[in-house]
């Protein structure tokens, strides 16, 4: 299989895995309703999702080169399909437990179809590839927003999870092949001896202690951005909520955008320690403009500017550290490494937007997360740029 088929199926069961985690939260309110219970229980839900999402990506980095890319990606597929399908019951257990079975598809894509590409890609376009093929979670996102509402509207909440969920297991079960190259991969595996403990890699590879951590802080940076600006403009910048809205949309289609750019830069030659440095100097900037809007009056623009360099900052980071964790571990460690890294993401996405998000009633408080988010920005600015390479004359 070449790298262009291999990139656009992963890609794809990368925006299916991102649909169903992301679907429940684009009904929220109704789903609650035909609940009957407090909307507040949509916490729970995400909890227990990132919570899953962080032990499988754990679990399955762990085993695939055993079991392979492919069959790996296919059972996350059938994984998310199956959640959705509970949750098409409309029962409280139902969804907690599919929340559970979608963290867990949604928890082991990443590791697998990053191992894959790590074998088979061309150094040349590495880092564009693992980009584009992170792209699949903002689009699996947008996607889930746009149908699953018209789904809701015009065919009933049940099977706006019903029909998304046969599709995924329909898919799922025609995903058996594996490329001849995956075959021999998984053979030799088999006579491998049992892997050390999956820890033992931040002592093995020291660069990927460094990578762990701005998984931790960018990813739960992203989720309290993503969290706290509508609320923060709408109740302290005097913005409507279509207006602030538009601000949400300029980071999430910046951030895209610059995922690729990031990509395409790193594979030119320009250091992928330099380039997560660079975006850790513009969430400084970014979170910077909102404390000092959380302070005093600024100018609109500014806020334009924020949404822009945050953008960049928190969500176009991402193809260029899973391609980096390629290169500085061995081939079969890419899987493990990766499980690693998104480990450390999916805690920061539950620990800090949990703990800095209980700030956003206060315009005050708002202000003092702002600049944490800065300082801690500008932590991982500082502590990537001292470990890039630097030229020396």
């Amino acid at each position: 299989m070449n790298a262009l088929t291999a990139l656009l199926l992963l890609t794809t069961i990368q925006i299916a895995t991102s649909f169903a985690a992301t679907a429940v939260l684009t009904i929220s309110p109704l789903l609650a309703d035909s609940l009957a219970v407090s909307a507040r229980w949509v916490g729970v839900y995400t909890a227990l999702l990132y919570a899953a999402a962080a032990c499988s990506s754990i679990w399955f980095g762990n085993r695939v080169h055993r079991l392979g890319a492919f069959q790996v990606s296919r059972w996350c597929l059938a994984l998310c399909a199956l959640g959705m399908l509970l949750i098409a019951s409309s029962r409280i257990a139902g969804v907690l437990t599919g929340s559970v079975l979608m963290g867990m598809g949604y928890g082991g894509i990443t590791p697998a179809s990053s191992y894959f590409l790590s074998q088979g890609t061309s150094i040349k376009h590495r880092s564009l590839l693992f980009s584009i093929r992170q792209s699949g979670v903002p689009a699996g996102a947008a996607l889930a927003a746009l149908v699953v509402p018209a789904m809701t509207q015009h065919l009933g909440l049940s099977w706006a999870f019903i029909a998304p969920g046969i599709i995924g297991l329909v898919g799922a079960a025609a995903f058996t092949s594996r490329s001849p190259q995956e075959r021999s991969q998984t053979a030799q595996s088999h006579s491998d001896a049992k892997p050390a403990s999956v820890w033992s890699l931040l002592a093995s590879y020291p660069p990927l202690r460094i990578l762990a951590v701005v998984a931790f802080l960018f990813s739960g940076l992203q989720v309290t951005t993503l969290a706290m600006l509508v609320p923060f403009l709408h109740g302290f910048q005097q913005m409507t909520i279509a207006q602030a809205g538009w601000l949400l949309t300029l980071v999430n289609l910046v951030g895209v955008i610059f995922r690729l750019v990031w990509g395409r830069c790193v594979d030119r030659g320009v250091s992928a320690l330099h380039m997560l440095a660079l975006s850790g100097l513009l969430g400084t900037s970014g979170f910077a403009i909102l404390a000092w809007a959380a302070f005093a009056s600024v100018p609109a623009f500014m806020l334009y500017l924020a949404a822009a360099a945050l953008g960049i900052a928190v969500i176009a980071w991402n193809g260029v550290l899973f391609s980096e964790i390629a290169i500085v571990v061995a081939r079969e460690e890419v899987g493990r490494a990766t499980g690693l890294c998104v480990f450390a993401g999916f805690i920061g996405v539950v620990l800090l937007p949990t703990v800095l998000t209980l700030a956003i009633t206060q315009r005050f408080c708002s202000g003092l997360v702002f600049t944490l988010g800065a300082l801690l920005c500008l932590l991982a600015g500082w502590q990537t740029w001292r470990r890039a390479p630097h030229r020396h004359h």
